[in-house]
């Protein structure tokens, strides 16, 4: 959403008496003017939506930083390959596109949630107002999620009208016990459904809240946290793994939040991952000269008769009827997301799930886990998903704590390719640089971060870079 500020200068000759007095009157009109716009339900929505549109961003970005970071996928080909390979090859910098517009994208929600919490805060707010308060709420704490997954502690700007506007960077605590009371706190007051598809909710909170946990590595409250979930009854596996991602199954009982998108306001990740010579479904469908690709060290790793891997193009016919053999030469497209027919061109309206219920039972898994050791509980909450996926149980016996950490990444990375996972598993596992190492990538410590943008740093004397920057 567009917010327009109008400005109008008002000049008034003032004659009094036989005298002459002129004055300059300056009157300044806003759409956010308080007492007119932020005093109607409509003006606080439309604030909240644009909120909601900056968290979202656009789904390949976020995919982007996660695939190529992680060597889930490598790219070639198209302009986008100056932005797209320094990711793959682990010599990015704070000069980097992609930081800044995560940056200011995610600080621009965070503006507009401060905007609705501002005018929805007083103690005899309506219903409505606390409702628009919590989704407001809501968008900030996911925005400083992402925001400390990315950059590690951030400043934090909780008041549309700060007292300072160029804030130096809160401490790690802060910045968790911050996440953590915010989440906690509106799961309280959102509904456990919504009306209207893709707004906040109680699952979306305690998901959201659950994955920060995980990745926190705060095993028992992930433990927790999990089985609340589960215990809401509301959420299940689909039964059938590609109807997860299926353009007419979004909503599904699956999905606790997702990134959603619709042609006209969609991402270009199928633009981005098939070639041009690939024969499209539909005439109004586009792609780029650019590719993702997958190595096949992954493809060839599927369990037998596993339907996941269904789901990964290894050959095809090019338009001219000429056969090209993807696997065997690292070329193997994710097709995870279905060509949209409804497709503006490159832009695609697939959602792009950020926590779906898949994931909550194997985070739940890798808690017990690290909490007990192998369990029972833990071997059937893996199973539920490997069931679904046609592959053969696992048993308990003959598994250590650390092999059964081994098995649940592996486990995620069947699970969850193409769904922005890889990077912070491989975080959490201390694996991350390791990996990058043994694919020949210049990786160091410092790259579990990234750069602070150079932008922010220049507009902002009291932000320090991350170490190795």
């Amino acid at each position: 959403m567009k917010r327009n500020t109008l400005s109008a200068l008002l000049l008034v000759l003032l004659l009094q008496g036989a005298g002459c007095e002129s004055a300059l009157e300056e009157n300044v009109y806003s759409e956010l003017t308080p007492g007119n716009f932020l005093n109607t339900p409509s003006g606080k929505q439309a604030v909240l939506t644009s909120a909601y549109g900056n968290i979202q961003m656009k789904g390949h970005f976020y995919l982007f930083l996660s695939a190529y970071t992680g060597q889930e996928a490598w790219n070639r080909g198209g302009s986008i390959e100056a932005l797209l390979t320094p990711l793959t090859n682990f010599t990015w910098d704070s000069n980097h596109q992609y930081f800044s517009d995560a940056w200011s994208g995610l600080y621009a929600a965070i503006r507009d949630a401060n905007i609705v919490i501002d005018n929805t805060s007083a103690a005899d707010a309506s219903a409505l107002d606390k409702q628009l308060n919590a989704e407001a709420r809501f968008v900030r704490a996911v925005s400083y999620v992402q925001l400390y997954d990315w950059f590690g502690p951030v400043p934090l700007y909780l008041s549309s009208t700060p007292s300072e506007f160029k804030l130096a960077r809160a401490t790690d605590e802060e910045v968790k016990q911050f996440i953590e009371k915010e989440l906690k706190e509106v799961a309280a007051v959102l509904p456990l459904n919504q009306a209207q598809y893709g707004r906040a909710t109680q699952g979306a909170a305690l998901g959201i809240l659950a994955k920060f946990y995980l990745n926190t590595r705060q095993w028992q409250k992930t433990a927790d946290i999990t089985k609340q979930i589960m215990d809401l009854n509301k959420y299940t596996l689909v039964p059938k793994y590609k109807d997860v991602f299926a353009l007419a199954n979004e909503g599904n009982a699956e999905m606790l939040w997702v990134i959603p998108a619709s042609p006209q306001a969609g991402h270009n990740i199928v633009a981005l991952t098939f070639p041009t010579d690939y024969p499209l479904p539909q005439p109004n469908q586009q792609v780029f000269a650019a590719r993702t690709y997958f190595y096949d060290s992954f493809v060839n790793s599927f369990p037998a008769g596993d339907t996941r891997r269904n789901m990964i193009v290894t050959e095809y016919t090019n338009t001219s009827g000429k056969y090209f053999k993807l696997l065997g030469v690292d070329q193997s497209l994710s097709g995870k997301y279905e060509f949209d027919p409804n497709a503006a061109g490159a832009v695609q309206g697939n959602d792009i799930p950020v926590v779906r219920y898949a994931d909550i039972l194997l985070s739940r898994a890798e808690a017990l886990n690290e909490l007990t050791g192998p369990t029972q509980e833990a071997i059937d909450l893996i199973n539920m998903v490997r069931n679904r996926a046609g592959v053969a149980p696992l048993t308990l016996g003959g598994f250590t704590k650390e092999t059964l950490r081994d098995q649940l990444l592996q486990e995620r990375e069947w699970e969850f390719y193409s769904e922005m996972k890889r990077r912070e598993d491989l975080i959490r596992h201390g694996k991350f640089i390791t990996t990058a190492k043994a694919r020949g990538k210049n990786a160091q410590a410092f790259h579990v971060l990234f750069p602070l943008p150079i932008t922010e740093l220049n507009a902002n004397a009291n932000l320090n870079q991350n170490t190795g920057y």
